[in-house]
């Protein structure tokens, strides 16, 4: 269990807390740790852990995927172009227009 003490706060400061705290129904100590808690920083990631993890993801995409490419920009381009299709007669749709 790890403590910390804090000083030199601005007067008042506590007094917002303890009404926080009794709003929520609980002690002060619990509403400072619900707190501190919840905005804790992000830990920080290892760069080369995740750019191993990015390579065996890549390993396992076939060179020649869906669409000539993994890349989702042709995909992107194509629907907002063509207001996902609904602009163009591309033989996608059957005779009925479904």
């Amino acid at each position: 269990m790890e403590q910390a003490i804090v000083r030199r706060l601005r007067p008042g400061t506590l007094d917002l807390y303890r009404a926080a705290a009794r709003r929520a129904g609980r002690s002060l100590e619990a509403e400072l740790r619900a707190l501190i808690e919840a905005n804790a920083p992000l830990p920080v990631k290892d760069s080369a852990a995740l750019l191993a993890l990015s390579d065996e993801a890549l390993a396992m995409t076939p060179p020649d995927g869906p669409v000539s490419s993994s890349d989702s920009t042709v995909l992107i381009r194509w629907d907002r172009d063509t207001g996902g299709g609904r602009w163009i007669d591309d033989g996608w749709l059957d005779d009925a227009g479904r």
